[in-house]
């Protein structure tokens, strides 16, 4: 935005140097041609009159070919600087568009790392969840395991016990 209303000064700026630069060469022009006995309004009302009495269109108020050519050259500067300022203004402007769209480009990638980051966390909830269970199933396998050596010594024992009995009714 900044870089738009600067070139928008900047162009603001070039047309009102070029229309202070005719209205200064249209002042030149009149004081030239109403000569060094006439100044101010009578030098215009001078020009007014020589040039509806003449009726000519190609009335030229004094110029020499020179200054008319050095009017030229002017006029034709004049154009060039304004074209180059023209394309000045459009490359700004195009500069300003990818701009934009450089800043869109880093908050869509920003909100990508947000994403990775957030799923980096959940991975490492679950990880640990994961620990717990591990841990709490392996104790729980140990239980069952001492739990089943216990019974089969129980067992063992019962039989044991009914074996002896047996034995010792049976040689009574």
């Amino acid at each position: 935005n900044v870089q738009i209303a600067m070139a928008s000064e900047l162009q603001k700026m070039s047309v009102e140097f070029r229309k202070q630069q005719k209205e200064y060469l249209a002042r030149m022009q009149q004081q030239k041609g109403g000569g060094t006995g006439s100044s101010g309004s009578g030098a215009l009302l001078d020009f007014d009159r020589q040039l509806s009495s003449s009726g000519d269109a190609s009335f030229d108020p004094g110029f020499t070919s020179g200054q008319l050519a050095q009017v030229a050259t002017s006029d034709s500067l004049i154009q060039e600087r304004d074209e180059e300022i023209t394309s000045i203004v459009q490359n700004i402007n195009d500069l300003a568009q990818v701009m934009k769209d450089l800043s869109v480009l880093v908050i869509d990638q920003g909100s990508i790392l947000d994403q990775i980051d957030y799923n980096c966390e959940q991975v490492a909830v679950k990880v640990e969840e994961g620990v717990k269970e591990i841990k709490k199933a392996e104790k729980k396998q140990k239980k069952s395991k001492m739990v089943y050596c216990i019974m089969l010594l129980l067992a063992m024992v019962i039989v044991l016990t009914v074996i002896v009995t047996l034995k010792e009714i049976i040689f009574s």
